[in-house]
């Protein structure tokens, strides 16, 4: 009962994510289902070290290979296709100890993935696009209401101020098109002045 206590306060220490071990669970000396237990909540493997470095201040000597035993069943578990797929959309990089195990239904899952994130990144770049001219048409705007200024100034910022114009419809006109072969719901699109909605 003891020794099951030990290994279950070390799977929880583990768990919390702490870089060091505890004295008894380096007694308990379950380095396979601690090994088990990295796997499945993909740790990197030099993890490791840092255990033994810890039990080795307690006089321990961590077992590496019935470690890595545990390490490579758990290992599976967690390069699964959902979590390809999540690590695709964050926009993180393959995870490499996935990539080294040639764990397949991940490296599916994160080419899934990295193709929502860059359909995101261009909608994302498109409603930037927006934004920007936007602004710049209310700068012009602004500049316009001014009663005093050159007659050929005004002309130029004029047509500015149609080109920018233009310009923002074209883009609304993208946003909205781009919404539609995705099937995305219409996002919000500020007017030029609040005062327009």
């Amino acid at each position: 009962m003891l020794r099951s206590s030990l290994i279950f306060t070390s799977f929880a220490i583990l768990s919390a994510g702490c870089a060091t071990i505890s004295e008894d669970s380096c007694i308990a000396g379950s380095w396979e289902s601690l090994g088990y237990e990295d796997g499945r909540n993909g740790e990197s493997r030099g993890k490791f070290s840092k255990i033994a470095e810890t039990c080795t201040k307690y006089g321990i000597a961590a077992d590496f290979s019935q470690y890595r035993i545990g390490y490579d069943q758990g290992l599976p578990l967690y390069c699964s296709y959902d979590k390809g797929v999540d690590h695709g959309e964050s926009g993180s990089s393959v995870k490499t100890e996935c990539r080294e195990i040639d764990a397949i239904p991940y490296l599916d899952g994160y080419d899934e993935g990295r193709v929502i994130y860059e359909i995101r990144r261009e909608y994302d770049g498109l409603v930037k696009a927006y934004d920007k001219t936007r602004k710049a048409l209310i700068d012009v705007s602004d500049r316009l209401s001014v009663e005093v200024m050159d007659p050929d100034e005004r002309q130029r910022l004029r047509k500015k101020e149609r080109r920018l114009q233009h310009l923002l419809d074209e883009n609304r006109i993208d946003i909205r098109a781009f919404e539609r072969i995705h099937g995305w719901p219409r996002g919000d699109l500020r007017p030029v002045y609040e005062d327009d909605i």
